[in-house]
């Protein structure tokens, strides 16, 4: 534990490495440290923010030049602390003033990253979810936080007592005091402290800033003043109502009642006020213009409500399913995605440096038709945006996997794990998309679709959504099929995916008779 009192760098970007805020993970051989995010991969396996629970080996030292982590074995109250430093770091938004409720935040977490926090040796067991529990209320004096002491008063929500200090560094300290209680007992020497108060000077002996050591703070968390509340309400009763003077006043208007035709026809039933004389004549006139037998029932409409006459309903449907099929849109907000619990932002990337092949055609044709005007300018063009597959996009993905690949595909499922897909739009058009499906064997993923509609292609929208999905895949393996005669092959090469088999007819039962691609499909895989 003397270990938090010197100063570390990190040996591949030599920057000091903060302790119990960015502490890095060691190498066994070297007992050098690196920072988590500086390590080759990208991230320790798994991803889980403040996860060093390995003994690890850089690249350096290895036999075979390559990182190599093994997984310690996690006691319940390392992989407890580990998953509430994951969430309220990467997840605050699903919290409550700073809580997470056992079960559906905590058990649910660790139910989803199980592979990742145990190793294939442990076996879950019936009772686990119970355990849970009881390691939470256990160790509630001194490393968790019930909501029930707090304002929010609510017992199952839970958070960590130091919410600044990492997992790994609360082990540690955890195991020192347990080390001092064991020699203390062997001693015969009675327990004049409680644990809290122990586990506490503990941290202020080894960690020297004191704001690492402060508890959650429960000022001002969700209180409400009910004072200002009531005076508040007052004050808004004592408003005037705006919607009662927006809404108009029907015993001011004149009671008519206008009938409209199909075609056109209008007619008063009452006669027209002084002030509205002109209007009136204009109306009879248009009257006479029109055909005397109308076979076709006169339409009632009431002279406050808009009707779209231009269109029938048939008509507009079909304007529906085309824009459909054609367009997408992107939400400003940000997205809470079904399969991990996390907020997603709503654009992965915006670029306008790209300039597709179709945008370069709009661009000639808009010069060739302003040649007259030696000061015409383009405008600018809108960015390419690419974002996580939301509801909207579906109907028109879905109408050109049917187009492009098969018929009868639907994606829909996809919307359970957001994450792991990509849709770029140009304005509110698709022009394509990428999907992968997580975890369809033990650490494997496996890309389903990677599409560019032509005409914005070979200007490296394929390249990054691919390079997208392997980045949110980390430490799991990526296979996919792919026709022997696709092109598309190369793209997957230049990632490292190499070819393991070669499935015969694979694409038999989906492509039609007249398909130039080949039926026959590549396995590949890129290992991680």
């Amino acid at each position: 534990m003397e270990e938090l009192l010197l100063i570390k760098t990190c040996k591949y970007c030599e920057l000091t490495l903060k302790p119990c805020l960015d502490e890095g993970i060691e190498c066994t051989v070297c007992n050098a440290n690196i920072h988590a995010r500086c390590l080759k991969r990208g991230s320790v396996p798994g991803g889980l923010h403040g996860d060093l629970f390995f003994t690890f080996t850089c690249q350096e030292c290895s036999d075979t030049s390559t990182e190599i982590f093994i997984r310690e074995k996690l006691s319940w109250l390392q992989a407890i602390s580990l998953s509430l430093y994951h969430l309220q770091s990467k997840s605050a938004g699903l919290s409550r003033n700073g809580f997470f409720h056992w079960r559906d935040h905590i058990v649910s977490f660790i139910d989803r990253n199980w592979d990742v926090l145990f190793p294939n040796e442990v076996k879950r067991k019936k009772k686990w979810i119970g355990t849970v529990s009881g390691r939470l209320s256990h160790y509630s004096t001194y490393l968790f936080l019930s909501g029930g002491k707090t304002v929010i008063n609510k017992t199952a929500w839970w958070t960590l007592m130091y919410p600044k200090i990492t997992p790994l560094v609360l082990s540690n300290v955890y195991a020192v005091m347990n080390l001092e209680k064991q020699k203390a007992k062997l001693k015969n020497e009675k327990k004049l402290i409680a644990d809290a108060d122990h586990f506490k000077n503990l941290l202020k002996e080894y960690i020297v800033d004191e704001e690492l050591i402060q508890p959650f703070d429960l000022t001002n968390k969700g209180s409400i003043n009910l004072e200002s509340l009531a005076s508040e309400v007052e004050e808004e009763r004592k408003k005037p109502n705006k919607r009662k003077a927006i809404l108009p006043n029907y015993k001011d208007l004149p009671k008519k009642l206008i009938k409209l035709a199909p075609n056109s026809s209008v007619s008063l039933t009452e006669e027209c006020q002084a002030s509205g004389e002109e209007i009136c004549d204009q109306l009879r006139e248009s009257k006479k213009q029109v055909r005397k037998s109308v076979k076709t029932p006169l339409k009632l409409l009431d002279p406050m409500c808009h009707y779209n006459t231009s269109l029938n309903n048939i008509s507009r449907l079909k304007m529906q399913k085309i824009q459909n099929k054609l367009t997408g849109g992107v939400r400003k907000e940000m997205i809470l995605s079904p399969y991990s619990g996390i907020y997603l932002k709503p654009y992965i990337r915006r670029d306008t440096e790209v300039f597709p092949t179709w945008l370069k055609l709009m661009a000639e044709l808009q010069i060739t038709a302003n040649r007259i005007n030696p000061d015409y300018v383009l405008p600018p063009r809108a960015s390419i945006d690419y974002t996580y597959v939301q509801p909207e996009h579906i109907p028109a993905i879905n109408s050109m996997c049917n187009q492009f690949f098969w018929p009868g595909i639907d994606l829909t499922d996809s919307l359970q794990y957001p994450d792991f897909s990509c849709v770029v739009l140009y304005k509110r058009l698709i022009i394509g998309f990428a999907f992968l499906v997580p975890d369809v064997k033990h650490t494997e993923n496996y890309i389903s679709f990677v599409f560019t509609r032509p005409g914005w292609r070979n200007c490296g929208i394929a390249k990054f959504m691919v390079y997208h999905l392997i980045q949110t895949s980390l430490g799991r393996d990526i296979t996919l099929h792919v026709s022997i005669n696709n092109p598309a092959l190369f793209l997957y090469q230049q990632f490292g995916f190499k070819v393991e088999n070669v499935v015969l007819d694979f694409y038999d039962k989906y492509f039609r008779s007249d398909v130039v691609e080949s039926k026959h499909a590549f396995f590949c895989r890129l290992e991680r």
